[in-house]
């Protein structure tokens, strides 16, 4: 009876052991930035698995550019054993998941409640029936930075760059060139991030709301923001950079007395300590021909995604449900740690947005950032922001070198309605 009793708890001990093996869940992220994305789902994932300790998350980091020739290779060769758990992306890509490989990312709206995210960030990542997809991650609402220094010694205070449009802010650069020496802000002709800031700015885009339509000939926000840089160009209030290297560059050296950049851009500026006191932040200028155009837009951000393949995808949504989405302390601690604006509607809990930034005078500049988040206008980006932007750059070299706009535009139309298909 002994021998049976010890033999049944080992073969008992053995079956224990083997289904806890087999109960074992092992998800795979992939993210990029080894400054920011990466270093923010390990420490998600060692929150969530000090609770759930039979879950391993395992976060590779993969450059941006691979992860999607990654995704596109493996979906297109219908090898999906290859892909990961949870995967980050763009919010101006993935549209084109959403319309290419419409099996390919999980609805989580049944489980996440997206009431709880900004509403661009929710319309960025649902599909044109209203299904949504993405936990969103960082913002990246848009701030003027300003070296107040330079615009006082041009006469202006802070109270100056309040609802200013435009054109004031035009105004206001040719005084503080004559005052210091310094151009407005820098341009790379190559990036057309200010042109989809001045359009989301507006509630527009390079096509219509369900992605259908290009709309770039009759397009008021983007003929005011090729217009806006061509005005700059003729004031010589300008300078331009080509990449980030030199971006860089024209804000730590002094030669511009603006950046208008995602608040992504804040480390950046703060690693010049010799600047510390130096900079404040405003919210955007606003296009004046344009109606509905607000002061707040958005530069960049992504969201992080649960693969609709894979056999732990349910727990995939629960790991992204206990950490991102509603783990108001991880999200408190990212904020000094990795500079992390997020996209939550309620940061009344997140204490270190209150905290008061000396580099830029004092300012709580998170909370700036919490509260033009919220106004930001809500768009689909569509499956085709990058190939337009292929053609629109030709469109703005046309223009800045003083072509008729219209014409431009209407060139413009057709040739990206030829790039896409539409």
């Amino acid at each position: 009876m002994k021998l049976k009793s010890v033999l049944a708890a080992m073969v008992g001990g053995a079956m224990l052991f083997s289904s806890a093996a087999m109960a074992a869940t092992e998800l795979k992220v992939w993210c990029w930035d080894d400054n920011f994305n990466v270093p923010a789902a390990r420490m998600a994932a060692a929150r969530y698995q000090a609770k759930h300790p039979d879950v391993t998350v395992t976060v590779e980091s993969i450059g941006q550019p691979d992860i999607i020739q990654k995704l596109n290779a493996s979906l297109g060769a219908n090898n999906v054993r290859s892909l990961p758990d949870i995967v980050l992306i763009e919010d101006y890509r993935v549209q084109n998941f959403l319309v290419g490989y419409p099996d390919f990312l999980k609805p989580i709206g049944d489980t996440i409640d997206s009431a709880k995210f900004v509403d661009y960030k929710v319309t960025a990542s649902s599909d044109n029936a209203g299904k949504h997809y993405g936990v969103p991650f960082d913002s990246g609402v848009t701030a003027t930075f300003l070296r107040m220094d330079m615009f006082e010694k041009a006469g202006y205070k802070l109270e100056d760059l309040q609802d200013i449009t435009w054109d004031q802010f035009i105004e206001m650069g040719k005084k503080v060139k004559e005052a210091t020496g310094a151009y407005l802000l820098g341009y790379d002709p190559s990036d057309l991030g200010i042109v989809r800031v001045m359009m989301q700015s507006a509630g527009l885009w390079y096509t219509s709301p369900d992605g259908k339509r290009v709309t770039i000939a009759n397009n008021p926000a983007l003929k005011e923001a090729l217009l806006v840089l061509k005005k700059m160009q003729d004031a010589d209030i300008v300078t331009y950079y080509n990449g980030w290297t030199q971006l860089l560059a024209t804000f730590q050296q002094g030669q511009v007395a603006t950046v208008i950049q995602g608040c992504w851009i804040t480390p950046s500026i703060e690693a010049n300590t010799d600047q510390k006191g130096m900079w404040r932040v405003a919210p955007l200028p606003k296009l004046s021909t344009v109606k509905n155009a607000t002061h707040y837009s958005n530069l960049g951000g992504s969201q992080w995604y649960v693969n609709n393949y894979s056999k732990n995808a349910d727990a995939a949504v629960d790991f992204l449900n206990e950490t991102i989405a509603s783990d108001t302390d991880l999200a408190n601690e990212l904020v000094t740690k990795i500079a992390l604006v997020n996209s939550l509607q309620d940061t009344t809990k997140i204490s270190n947005y209150n905290l008061a930034n000396e580099f830029f005078g004092g300012q709580k500049i998170y909370s700036e950032f919490a509260k033009w988040n919220k106004e930001i206008p809500a768009l689909s980006y569509g499956p085709h922001t990058y190939a337009i932007e292929s053609v629109v750059s030709e469109a703005v070299q046309r223009v800045l070198a003083g072509e008729d706009i219209d014409e431009v535009l209407q060139d413009t139309q057709r040739n990206a309605e030829m790039q896409v298909g539409l």
